[in-house]
């Protein structure tokens, strides 16, 4: 039988632990890159920036990203309207991220291999995966959107980026993903 009654004391003790986990985790380095999504073609070359992030990319660090519309010229609604589209009729036969509400952020995520898990959300990666897949739907937008992401060093918690990414989350409320652990 389940001990209902021990649960809030055993939960006060994890958040104090992830508590103190998160104190003093900053990132080794934050860099940002521009998304014109017109120029993101199925089929065609991958796009420059899968490359410059492998570059940038450093093994055994963690990474906590973000997606934002810094288009001046088409608004969020409109976004949510094509991605909402794509994710209904399937279209590229893609897995797309889960559907929120209109915002200016599309997407808050962490990676142990960014520049992957980039090449998924730019929609050059695995069909069955979980993410924006921008080739497959933005592309008609012709889309400005900022890739800011956040390098932590080797030996970061997985449970202080989780805790981080969380808290990102909640504070941008982003378009598309979920909240939490996968």
């Amino acid at each position: 039988m389940t001990d209902f009654s021990t649960l809030p004391v055993k939960a006060q003790t994890r958040l104090a632990q992830i508590s103190e986990s998160v104190s003093d985790v900053v990132p080794k380095e934050t860099k940002s890159w521009i998304i014109q999504t017109y120029f993101l073609v199925e089929d065609g070359q991958k796009p420059a920036i899968i490359n410059e992030v492998k570059e940038w990319f450093e093994k055994n660090c963690l990474y906590l990203y973000t997606f934002q519309i810094t288009s001046k010229n088409v608004a969020p609604p409109a976004v949510f309207s094509v991605y909402s589209d794509a994710k209904k009729s399937k279209k590229g036969a893609r897995a797309y991220a889960r559907l929120n509400k209109e915002s200016e952020w599309l997407y808050v995520g962490s990676s142990k291999i960014i520049y992957q898990r980039l090449k998924e959300h730019l929609g050059f990666g695995s069909k069955q995966t979980y993410a924006l897949h921008l080739m497959h739907w933005a592309r008609s937008l012709d889309l400005e959107i900022k890739f800011e992401c956040a390098k932590y060093p080797p030996g970061t918690s997985k449970i202080a980026l989780q805790a981080l990414e969380d808290t990102l989350w909640e504070e941008l409320l982003p378009m598309f993903g979920r909240q939490g652990v996968r």
